[in-house]
């Protein structure tokens, strides 16, 4: 029995019910429309893997020593000429006849061959073919000869032949799409099965990008209650657990799909994309975390729509890429989750979620060797994670940290000028949670620390000299801004670590949600060092990756401070807000009391920061 019927009188549910049983709201059923792209990059792929298959992706049909023609097309090239597809190509030939043992032939010749394919689905397969409409001989300036005769003749009947080959089978796409649907529709039964046979090729359109094939699905009508039952009650405490393995899940596919996809290319702007995406889905997950309500749906669904029209545009750069094989999967990716977005437009009609396996089916579908659970969430450092995006190597765990052979963190100077970062400093402050008293003692020493943790990133990370005094300041004023220097606070007499409401933690608030899997979440808690070490390398990377490669490059060195922390409080997607003036009115004055902290540490040090404390 659910929560909510046990909440409801039982005079009520039996209105309830006979209203049901007597008036049934019939929906209609529902065609949703899943566009299968084949572009025009895919598709020179295509020609070269399935018939330029010679070295320097050439085919040659004729050039053997007991021929005496020759006839070599290399250099395919592809586009769209209004309803059809042009094909272009270059080619060598060579006329020739064997008379008596001797090869008699014509002179080499070099131009274009130029055909017009029509692409058409085949009657009741899952197949698209290409059919030539129209060739035309092209001599080496690309211009139709006056004259043609024999050797056109000749070429077109022994190209056209080689050619007229091309066809792509969509079967792996269309099964994908088809096995995902009785995971993401609450119908079993006859209801489904209609659902999974209706999934077809219905009809295809010529773009500039590429041929568009439809793949249409029709989901049976359903019966929807009518809504007269009284709102849910709040989640239970198990239904909480259940919210909390959703959004689990959830980071663990898209982690799990964004790494899969980085290893798959070797473009370095990809790989930024690809991390862009990763980032921007965990704040809109922290977030959601931090904003929703006991008792309201739960925002997967929505966080899925957000990151895929994120993620999509880098998967149909990435296939049009890759090889026929690799290619195929991120097609059929791409189709079952544009087949989930479809889905969703009709959800309340067809009961759509995405479930537990239909996440497992979507992730196996771009790596189908995989045999482990993709929907693994762990908090564990992910070497792999870090590789992929250039964070290696990792800040020290605070266990392999040596410690001085005399505990006396008074020497700091000497020190932490040799060695960082110092443990017995380290473990002082890992202790420290400052009375009002102690503050104007506490501040040097974080401050030192700090300055330390941005040598050893400045040294570690080989950050260009001119912007070594700048990073040291930005570090400090994070660290300021983020927690005013604290790595704890005490609570009921207990000491415990700073953290947000959207639970980041430590002196640099680095979100165990946002970065899993790049630092260890244990030490961020428990040890400063390490997570003023995790913050740096995170200001790093925003201030190299992002502010200097694609911020204002004329601003003034200091000026980059609001930027690079504009980023680093907000991630990728709020940079660019902020960049372009799109910003909302709050991450505004979030960059201005930024600024105002930098200027003020820059002029005043360390004592500055005792304003957090309504010291002075």
């Amino acid at each position: 029995m659910t929560t909510a019927s046990r909440t409801i009188p039982i005079g009520l549910r039996i209105l309830c019910l006979t209203a049901l049983l007597l008036h049934s709201i019939r929906v209609p059923g529902n065609e949703i429309d899943v566009p299968l792209t084949l572009n025009y990059s895919f598709l020179r792929n295509l020609l070269i893997e399935k018939i330029y298959t010679d070295p320097n992706q050439t085919v040659r049909i004729l050039d053997t020593e007991k021929e005496c023609s020759m006839l070599v097309l290399s250099d395919p090239q592809i586009g769209s000429d209004t309803s059809r597809i042009r094909i272009t190509t270059a080619v060598k030939a060579r006329m020739g006849h064997s008379v008596f043992g001797h090869c008699w032939h014509m002179p080499y010749w070099k131009g274009f061959i130029e055909i017009f394919d029509e692409p058409l689905i085949v009657p009741g397969k899952p197949t698209v073919e290409f059919r030539i409409k129209e060739s035309n001989f092209l001599d080496s300036e690309g211009n139709k000869p006056i004259i043609t005769g024999i050797l056109w003749d000749w070429i077109k009947q022994h190209a056209h032949s080689r050619l007229s080959v091309l066809k792509q089978d969509l079967a792996p796409s269309l099964q994908e799409v088809q096995e995902l649907i009785p995971l993401v529709i609450s119908r079993t039964g006859a209801a489904a099965q209609h659902a999974i046979e209706s999934a077809q090729l219905s009809d295809l359109q010529i773009t500039h990008q590429g041929v568009i094939i439809n793949l249409r699905i029709d989901i049976p009508e359903r019966t929807v209650e009518p809504s007269i039952l009284p709102a849910e009650p709040a989640l239970t405490a198990g239904e909480s657990q259940r919210w909390e393995s959703a959004w689990q899940r959830w980071d663990a596919f898209l982690t799990f799909v964004i790494k899969r996809a980085a290893k798959d290319t070797e473009s370095s702007d990809l790989h930024q994309a690809l991390l862009d995406v990763l980032i921007d889905a965990r704040y809109d997950l922290s977030e959601a975390l931090t904003v929703w309500i006991e008792g309201t749906p739960d925002p997967v669904r929505g966080l899925f729509l957000k990151s895929w029209a994120r993620f999509s545009p880098i998967l149909r750069r990435m296939e049009s890429t890759l090889p026929g094989a690799e290619a195929i999967r991120y097609l059929s990716f791409i189709a079952a989750a544009d087949a989930l977005k479809a889905m969703d437009q009709v959800g309340e009609k067809i009961g759509f979620e995405i479930s537990a396996d239909g996440l497992r089916r979507l992730a196996r579908t771009i790596a189908p060797e995989y045999t482990e659970d993709p929907l693994i969430y762990n908090l564990e450092i992910d070497p792999d994670l870090r590789r992929l995006f250039g964070f290696e190597p990792s800040p020290p765990l605070p266990s392999t940290t040596p410690k001085p052979e005399a505990n006396n963190w008074f020497f700091l100077t000497s020190a932490l000028a040799n060695k960082f970062p110092d443990r017995a400093l380290v473990d002082k402050l890992n202790q420290w949670v400052p009375r009002t008293d102690e503050i104007m003692d506490y501040l040097p020493y974080v401050g030192e620390l700090l300055k330390q943790t941005a040598n050893n990133t400045i040294r570690s990370k080989d950050l260009t000299a001119k912007y070594h005094d700048f990073f040291r300041y930005l570090t400090l004023a994070t660290a300021w801004k983020e927690s005013c220097w604290r790595q704890f606070i005490k609570e009921s007499g207990q000491i415990r670590p700073l953290t947000s409401p959207a639970g980041a933690v430590g002196i640099m608030q680095v979100n165990p949600i946002v970065w899993r899997g790049f630092y260890e979440v244990p030490s961020l808690r428990s040890d400063i060092a390490y997570n003023a070490s995790a913050g740096n390398e995170i200001l790093h990377h925003y201030l190299v990756d992002y502010v200097l490669t694609k911020g204002k490059r004329r601003e003034k060195i200091d000026r980059l401070a609001r930027l690079t922390y504009v980023i680093y409080n907000g991630g990728p997607s709020q940079f660019k807000r902020y960049k372009t003036g799109a910003a909302s009115k709050a991450v505004h004055q979030l960059a201005t009391a930024f600024w105002r902290k930098y200027k003020s540490l820059k002029k005043s040090g360390a004592s500055a920061v005792a304003t957090c404390y309504a010291v002075s």
